[in-house]
C-alpha cells in the first residue's frame, strides 16, 4: 500500500494478496531477498480504524524470521495489551493457532522478535476511535543457527515443556 502523502517512501516490501487491503506475503526462494521492511497502512500517517492487517513470512525450511520493529506507535492506555482496541500479534508460525510470541501495544521502539521455525505471522488489528500512527519494522530471513545455539533451544523446550512455549510476552510501554 502506497502512502499517498509520502509516495516512493514507506512502502512495504512484500507482495500484497489479492483481494485484500492490507495482507502481504514474505518468501525466501529464488532470488527474493533475505531482508527487507514494512509498515502499518498509510504509515506514517494515522492508519485506517477498523482494520485487520496480516503480515505472513516464509522462509527456507531451517531458516528463522527476525522481525524487528523500529517503531510502534498505538494507540495510548493502560500498560496491560490484553483488552487493547489496537494491537499487534505475532504467532510463531503460519497463522493464528500457532503459539503467540508476543502482544504489542501502545508505544515501543526497537523491540526484536525471533520465530523458531520459518513462519511467523503477524497480524495488526486497530477498532479504536482514536488510531495512531503505526508502525514501521524491518525483516531478515536468517540461516540456521550453529548447533550449539540450536542444541540451547531444544533443551530449553525440554525443561519447560509445551505450557512454556504458549506464554509469549505481553510488552506495552507508555509516554506521558
Amino acid at each position: 500500500m502506497v502512502n499517498q502523502n509520502f509516495p516512493g517512501l514507506f512502502e512495504t516490501e512484500g507482495v500484497r494478496l489479492p483481494g485484500t487491503e492490507c495482507d502481504y506475503q514474505f518468501s525466501r526462494s529464488g532470488n527474493r531477498p533475505s531482508h527487507g521492511r514494512f509498515y502499518s497502512p498509510r504509515y506514517p500517517s494515522t492508519y485506517p480504524n477498523n482494520v485487520r492487517c496480516s503480515y505472513h513470512f516464509h522462509a527456507r525450511p531451517k531458516d528463522r524470521v527476525k522481525v524487528v520493529f523500529e517503531e510502534i506507535y498505538l494507540q495510548k492506555g493502560d500498560v496491560s495489551c490484553l483488552r487493547r482496541a489496537d494491537i499487534i500479534k505475532v504467532f510463531d508460525g503460519r497463522d493464528t493457532n500457532a503459539p503467540t510470541i508476543a502482544m504489542l501495544c501502545n508505544e515501543i521502539t526497537g523491540y526484536e522478535v525471533l520465530s523458531t521455525g520459518p513462519s511467523l505471522l503477524l497480524q495488526f488489528t486497530a477498532n479504536s476511535v482514536s488510531p495512531g500512527q503505526g508502525f514501521a519494522a524491518t525483516y531478515h530471513f536468517q540461516p540456521p543457527p550453529d548447533s550449539t545455539a540450536a542444541d540451547s533451544d531444544r533443551l530449553l523446550k525440554l525443561s519447560f515443556g509445551k505450557a512454556f512455549e504458549s506464554l509469549g510476552p505481553e510488552v506495552s510501554a507508555t509516554s506521558k
